[in-house]
């Protein structure tokens, strides 16, 4: 069973690729006419920031394993 359980650098690869794919589906772009109000566009740089520290913390993660 134990074999079958991801190692953490998988795990970690997987979360920096999902993260990434958050971070490009962030950038698209939208209709117009529906992009973000004032607060929401502060939300959106909230959020890219979030994930651009989540993404630096898996990479000094992995570099902590070496």
């Amino acid at each position: 069973m134990a074999d079958q359980l991801p190692t953490f650098e998988d795990m970690r690869s997987n979360a920096f690729a999902l993260l990434g794919d958050a971070e490009d589906e962030l950038r698209s772009d939208w209709r117009e006419g529906t992009g973000p109000n004032r607060e929401q566009g502060v939300a959106l740089r909230q959020a890219r920031e979030a994930i651009a520290q989540a993404k630096a913390a898996l990479d000094a993660a992995a570099r902590a394993g070496r």
